[in-house]
């Protein structure tokens, strides 16, 4: 490793560290699996990228597989940020906004770039990117890209995938290509080309052409899915092609994602906020249909046991501005359109006529704070940690349509029951998102062992609803090994033939989305979990 690290010293204008600290600190991310790398790269330019890919190209080509993980501030609950060969490190220096087009409504970025500082300087022109998520304060929109993050209000705004115009990406042998939609005769020039960019899409276009019937099903469900890779949408009716879709999502397998075009919308004006304490004899999946078609911008809900278990930990009780009784299910519903005056009054008549009777409704910063504040209140399981046992990511974001959420909810809190742990269940009811944190001891065998026990129930839950086991964050190491069961073998294999179109040497972030079985993830499962990096965040679902 002296020598590689030399060598790259020599060619590379930013950093690289073989420090034991420094590597040890990169071993883990958000979640629960450790990895340490051989070294830390921290790029400047998108020309060092280039440089650090061709070189493990090359070693590769004399069987010397160096592998390459792209990095932001290691935000990622699925172990997509971290990797036994070289980290790159975007968020050091490759984190600036490059150009702002106000009148487009678009900006492009580098990805190291904090997620809150771009909200804020789009603020400043008022506009803004309707992806907020709870990480929000440290992510990198680098990140966010590789995970095609959705967030609170992705009922209204969709992924991140639905705001990204254009990427500028490095492949594994070291090519920059700019990639964007298409049409026939482009796709076919690009084709020709007898690069590697070339061969990718000759690559791809022949796979789908031979995988049309396998791809629609994939592409036919009713949850919201951020597994696998997003093939479905690369070719459109028209012949036209896109490699965008389908690299944002990708986890860094792919390609190294070292700008980006995004999408931007008017600020809202002004907000309107209501919660609603919702009883077990109220008909919830009725409420939820009739809530969504008012097209709010945010629908989400923490169960009522969660509730109870937040009081038991530090006694918090903020549920109580809206109720004086704990509910079964505590709604949190906004409108930010022009007109959410009218659709609050529409909204509070259908709870009225559904029997509710405890209704907040916010209208100014002050009261909506008080609101979100029972929102926040989850981050006393998020950053819950005694004598080992902590709240593990490892079913964040799990995905059903939303009229079976309650059904989903149901069920999680019989098999958390049923192996004796205790757990936080919440999420965005409107996009049929539902986080789980399991309170598990990492240091205890046999909780260790629950961990997958857990998770292949969980599994099983879901599939039989149709639904994702990877809503928004992605399938990462974590679930890697989960995709055939829930994919299916003719998929899983589509996949796998994705990855080798544009990782022929394996040398993108193996082991993530495919090439990892559980007894992988055992080698590397982490023996303590605390989510002390993030903490003082506040981090909620």
């Amino acid at each position: 490793m002296s020598k590689i690290t030399e060598y790259l010293r020599g060619k590379l204008t930013g950093e690289i560290s073989t420090d034991p600290a420094v590597r040890a600190d990169f071993a883990r991310d958000g979640g629960i699996l450790r990895e340490t790398p051989q070294v830390i790269i921290f790029p400047r330019t998108t020309n060092d990228v280039r440089k650090v890919a061709r070189f493990t190209w090359r070693l590769a080509e004399r069987s010397q597989v160096l592998p390459i993980t792209a990095r932001g501030n290691g935000t990622s609950t699925t172990g997509a940020a971290i990797g036994r060969g070289a980290i790159i490190s975007f968020a050091a220096h490759m984190s600036r906004i490059l150009e702002l087009d106000v009148k487009s409504q678009m900006v492009r970025v580098q990805p190291g770039l904090n997620f809150e500082a771009l909200q804020e300087a789009m603020a400043t022109h008022g506009l803004f990117l309707p992806i907020i998520n709870g990480n929000l304060k440290v992510a990198t929109i680098g990140g966010a890209l590789a995970s095609n993050v959705a967030g609170t209000k992705s009922v209204k705004y969709g992924t991140l995938r639905d705001w990204t115009d254009r990427l500028e990406v490095v492949l594994a042998n070291g090519e920059i290509i700019q990639t964007g939609r298409l049409s026939k005769h482009e796709l076919n020039s690009k084709k020709g080309l007898q690069t590697m960019e070339g061969g990718i899409y000759r690559g791809l276009d022949a796979l789908i052409d031979e995988n049309t019937d396998v791809i629609a099903n994939f592409a036919d469900s009713a949850a919201l899915n951020a597994g696998g890779f997003a093939i479905d949408l690369v070719k459109g009716s028209d012949g036209s092609f896109d490699l965008t879709p389908l690299l944002v999502g990708s986890q860094g397998t792919l390609g190294l994602i070292t700008q980006a075009i995004v999408k931007l919308t008017p600020r809202p004006d002004d907000v309107l906020l209501i919660s609603a304490a919702i009883t077990a004899d109220q008909d919830l999946p009725a409420l939820i249909e009739q809530l969504l078609a008012l097209k709010p911008s945010e629908l989400e809900f923490i169960d009522g046991d969660t509730l109870k278990l937040i009081e038991q930990k530090d006694g918090g009780t903020a549920w109580k501005n809206v109720s004086g009784k704990r509910p079964d299910t505590l709604l949190f519903i906004e409108f930010d359109d022009k007109y959410r005056a009218r659709k609050v009054k529409k909204a509070a008549k259908i709870l009225d006529e559904a029997a509710v009777v405890d209704i907040k409704i916010a209208s100014n910063w002050e009261e909506q704070e008080t609101l979100r504040s029972i929102h926040h209140s989850v981050a006393t399981i998020t950053n819950y940690s005694e004598r080992g046992t902590a709240a593990l990511p490892i079913a964040p974001d799990l995905a059903v349509a939303p009229s079976q959420v309650l059904e989903l909810t149901e069920t999680i809190k019989k098999l958390l029951h049923r192996n004796h742990i205790e757990g936080g269940i919440w999420g965005h009811l409107g996009a049929g998102v539902v986080s789980v944190r399991p309170l598990i001891n990492l240091a205890n065998l046999g909780q260790r062992q629950a961990v997958f026990k857990l998770l292949g129930e969980l599994l099983s839950a879901v599939s039989k609803l149709g639904g994702s086991m990877s809503g928004e964050f992605g399938d990462g190491r974590l679930l890697a090994p989960a995709n055939k069961e829930q994919y299916g073998d003719k998929m899983a294999e589509i996949f796998t033939q994705i990855k080798a179109i544009f990782d022929p040497y394996n040398t993108l972030n193996p082991g993530v989305i495919v090439g990892t079985d559980q007894s992988d993830l055992l080698a590397i499962l982490r023996q303590d979990y605390r989510e002390d990096r993030f903490a003082e965040l506040n981090l909620r679902g």
